[in-house]
């Protein structure tokens, strides 16, 4: 019969599989065999060495017994050696070792003295190979490539140098390594790669800058050479550091510590900085900062309370590091400059000193670079207090700081900063006040500044309001048209960006009300401080936009300064220019004589000369601009050519840049006004009078019974240029023909001819011609003799001369003939 299938579910059938054991192949079978052999055989020698442990003491005892007296045995023949031998053989383990020690330690004893020579002689060998290694890297010198150079043409200039060969210390493996061998891991996954200037940011293998005074005397050379090798070295470590921080500051952010280090009066072991590497650091600093701070300001963003994207985060981190680190450093800086404002600390070094001007120097680059990034508001509030110091040198280099800041700064919100807190400065510390305080505000843009600015806008108010009523009177149809047309015209102001215009106006507006404020305070308070020299130049550099309503207080407070105040031509020119800059803008609708301004402008003119103080003839320059140019209608004919006559007396005692300023404002004045021809008539007999120039009132001096005659001695000027002024201003001021100016000398107005022919900077302008290389022409001279017998004796020496040369020559021409043949001719 066949056999009958029968189907099972997949489920039984699973079970059945699972129940059913597989047979194993003959492979498998023998290494189970191996595998229950080797366990056996494990477990057999446990066994054996737990037995030979019991049974040890016994047998020792024996082998002793055995080696102290051998000859106890049955055997008498047999030899001692051979016996201790059988035994060896018979032993195993443990017995074995005790017998090695009883018995072979004598044969270790027993050494040859040979080989303790040869011993000896070996360590001698590579001790002496080992120093001489020591004196080779000691001597060695490595050859490094430094920073490349790039030079003015655009060239770049790579670097080298030779330094001193320092090995590296060999690390000692940790455990953890000798476990990773052990078990097998690879070298490359267990590595922790390190940066490669690891070593010189930490420092590693730095030796003493100084060598140690102990046993032998130290020389200035010595200490001058150590001193140069760890500048030397301090210097690269620099490099390296600040060449690592630009290349990825967000991962070599931790270098910032070394450098703060250096900063310090002593490193972490106790070592004291050199002054210049001090120096070197914060100047490294600074410029790293420069680069690597970003131009916005940074936002606190508190990760852990908000979520961010990773890159975010990232961004997040590095910026907030960044600015931990700027302020660290902008702390150390603070504390270097409070050393030297400590009052009652004693006498300050002068190490400190230098420190501080640095740190000065380094905050005014990080102001302009970065005005408006974070803390940098704390930095100008310490350099405005830095700026009263009582050293010059600091004050000058934040002087000269605001000054560049004031007329780089765009929005203007950091400059209204700095001058309000110039205001704090000089309210709390008037009498003590240095000039440097003033002079900077100087550079100031103040221009276009309208401070009626208020009633204008009560005006305009006010006509709105009408303009408001007549719409709400029109029709429905003109309203709506009405309102189209203010929609259009409000978006082409935004356009126009009328907003930003009128936000920077009233910030400038805010700057220009502290300055006044400054100013006024002076004079109001302290009329005879110091500064009053620089707040009279400031109120006539900005007098343009003072208000109305101030005009006639501050002409009567400049009036009482002149005449009651002692003051030098500095300050008495700087009230002048004050005064008529106000009456020739907005005060000409009030109702003053100048007469006595007049007077002392007249009498001040002559107190500038070609000396130290022939720079301050700019002020008489802008002055003369107002007095003679803007204001000549108002001035009568006998006092403006007074002022014409003594300007020529003036540019006799000027250099040549400032004699053609004076004559250019006097040909502006000639073509300007005709009633001054009559001083080009030399007649004498036309005016009233006699002219008296000691006079000091223009009115009276007389002026027109005089002629220009200065002109005549400026056509023979040393200037090529002061010679054609002078003859043009001679001929009458013609404007074509002879004796008129090229156009390029006579479109240029007096200012800008005291500065194009200026030639302080040792550049003369025109440029004076290479004269032309010319032989020299040999003229032939004749002696003259008062006693004709002297002549023939004289000929007579000279001839036998020639007649002595010629017979020890034997020459017909012997050389040295034809000179002494030319001196008896002549």
């Amino acid at each position: 019969m066949g056999t009958k299938k029968v189907k099972i579910s997949a489920v039984k059938r699973s079970a059945h599989l699972k129940s059913k054991k597989t047979p194993l192949s003959k492979q498998q079978q023998h290494k189970l065999a191996q595998q229950k052999a080797a366990k056996d055989r494990k477990q057999n020698i446990f066994r054996q060495k737990a037995k030979k442990r019991e049974q040890l003491p016994q047998r020792r005892k024996q082998i002793g017994d055995i080696l102290n007296d051998p000859l106890k045995n049955d055997d008498d023949d047999e030899d001692p050696s051979r016996l201790v031998e059988n035994i060896a053989d018979m032993l195993d383990g443990d017995d074995l070792e005790y017998l090695h020690e009883k018995g072979l330690n004598k044969q270790r004893k027993r050494k040859n003295v040979s080989d303790v020579a040869e011993e000896k002689q070996s360590v001698g060998l590579e001790k002496a190979y080992t120093n001489k290694a020591v004196e080779e890297n000691d001597k060695k010198k490595v050859k490094i490539n430094l920073l490349p150079i790039k030079s003015r043409d655009g060239h770049i200039i790579t670097r080298s140098a030779e330094v001193d060969y320092i090995p590296k210390p060999k690390l000692k493996r940790g455990k953890e390594e000798e476990e990773n061998e052990g078990n097998g891991i690879d070298d490359e996954e267990s590595v922790a790669y390190e940066d490669s200037d690891d070593d010189v940011v930490n420092d590693m293998g730095a030796v003493s800058a100084l060598p140690e005074p102990e046993k032998k005397l130290i020389s200035t050379t010595d200490l001058l050479i150590a001193r140069q090798q760890e500048i030397e070295r301090q210097k690269y470590r620099i490099g390296i550091i600040c060449s690592g921080l630009l290349e990825k500051p967000e991962d070599k952010m931790r270098n910032f510590n070394a450098l703060y280090e250096l900063m310090e009066e002593t490193n972490a072991s106790g070592t004291p900085n050199l002054l210049t590497i001090r120096k070197l650091a914060i100047i490294s600093i600074t410029e790293i900062f420069k680069d690597i701070l970003p131009e916005y300001r940074v936002g606190q963003v508190d990760t852990k309370m908000q979520t961010v994207r990773k890159a975010t985060l990232e961004r997040v981190t590095y910026e907030n590091a960044l600015l931990q680190q700027f302020k660290k450093f902008l702390q150390k800086l603070e504390k270097l400059t409070a050393i030297v404002n400590r009052r009652g600390q004693g006498r300050v070094t002068p190490q400190a000193i230098k420190m501080a001007e640095v740190a000065v120097q380094s905050m005014c680059d990080i102001l302009i670079a970065h005005p408006y990034f974070n803390y940098v508001q704390n930095v100008a509030q310490l350099l405005v207090y830095m700026l009263n110091c009582k050293y010059q040198n600091m004050r000058e280099t934040i002087n000269k700081c605001f000054r560049s800041f004031f007329a780089s700064d765009k929005k203007l919100d950091m400059t209204l900063f700095i001058v309000r807190r110039i205001n704090h400065l000089i309210k709390t510390k008037l009498p003590n006040v240095h000039v440097e305080c003033i002079t900077c505000l100087m550079s100031l843009k103040i221009k276009n500044v309208n401070l009626d600015a208020e009633k204008e806008n009560e005006l305009k108010q006010k006509k709105l309001e009408a303009h408001r009523q007549r719409l709400m009177s029109l029709s429905k149809k003109e309203r709506k048209r009405r309102k189209k047309l203010a929609e259009v015209n409000r978006e082409l102001d935004e356009t126009r960006a009328e907003e930003n215009k009128q936000t920077k106006l009233y910030k400038l507006t805010e700057i220009t009300k502290m300055v006044f404020t400054i100013y006024f305070r002076v004079l109001k308070n302290d009329p005879t401080s110091k500064v009053l020299s620089v707040i009279l130049e400031g109120l006539a550099e900005f007098a343009h936009v003072i208000n109305i309503d101030f005009f006639s207080d501050l002409i009567d407070v400049l009036n009482r300064i002149l005449e009651e105040m002692d003051l030098g031509y500095r300050e008495q020119l700087h009230c002048i220019k004050t005064i008529f800059v106000i009456l020739s803008g907005q005060g000409e609708v009030l109702n003053i004589d100048p007469i006595r301004f007049y007077q002392h402008f007249y009498k001040n003119l002559l107190t500038v000369d070609a000396g130290k103080n022939h720079e301050d003839f700019r002020i008489i320059l802008g002055t003369l601009d107002e007095v003679l140019v803007k204001r000549r209608r108002n001035i009568s004919q006998q006092r403006l050519m007074a002022f014409i006559k003594r300007l020529l007396t003036l540019s006799m005692h000027l250099l040549h840049h400032g004699t053609l300023a004076t004559l250019g404002t006097i040909k502006t004045t000639f073509q300007l006004t005709s009633v001054l021809d009559v001083l080009l008539d030399t007649d004498t007999s036309v005016g009233s009078g006699n002219y008296n120039p000691e006079l000091d009132d223009p009115e009276y001096c007389n002026a027109s019974s005089t002629a220009l005659y200065e002109l005549t001695m400026l056509s023979r000027h040393y200037h090529p240029t002061v010679r054609k002024m002078a003859m043009h201003i001679a001929r009458g001021v013609p404007a074509s023909g002879e004796g008129s100016l090229p156009p390029e000398i006579g479109k240029l107005t007096s200012h800008e001819l005291y500065d194009q022919f200026d030639s302080t900077q040792m550049v003369f302008n025109p440029v004076i011609p290479v004269p032309k290389q010319v032989e020299p022409k040999m003229k032939k001279g004749r002696h003259q003799f008062i006693n004709s017998d002297f002549k023939l004796y004289w000929k007579s020496i000279i001839r036998s001369g020639e007649a002595a040369l010629k017979e020890k020559s034997g020459l017909k021409d012997p050389p040295g003939y034809n000179f002494y043949n030319a001196l008896v001719n002549n």
